[in-house]
């Protein structure tokens, strides 16, 4: 089954009862499978997903990395991916800015060349 890094659009935590118990946590990402629960909420946009992940990723493995980054949530996230993740699915608004403005941060024409 997919592994999924994900967050709620909210303060408040969802809990798939058919699927192993699995949650995502209210105030941080979330490893969980892809199940049609997970699917549904993403389709009733109350879940975002930061990225696919190997199947071998677990919630106490992003947990860890919490820990290690002390509360710095997205150092947590680029570690954490780095060892785990597959893709980036969708950027937060922050970094699609940042991305869009440093894909050619020195434009220079052909002519001055």
């Amino acid at each position: 089954m997919i592994k999924l890094l994900a967050e709620t659009k909210g303060s408040f935590q969802l809990h798939d009862l058919a699927h192993m118990g699995q949650r995502i946590h209210a105030r941080r990402p979330s490893v969980v499978d892809n199940s049609h629960f997970i699917q549904d909420r993403i389709g009733r946009a109350q879940v975002r997903v930061i990225a696919e992940l190997r199947p071998e990723a677990t919630d106490a493995d992003f947990v860890g990395y919490l820990k290690e980054s002390e509360g710095d949530m997205q150092l947590a996230i680029d570690a954490f991916l780095a060892e785990f993740g597959k893709e980036v699915v969708d950027a937060p608004e922050g970094k699609k800015k940042r991305a869009a403005k440093s894909k050619n941060p020195n434009p220079t024409s052909e002519a001055d060349a």
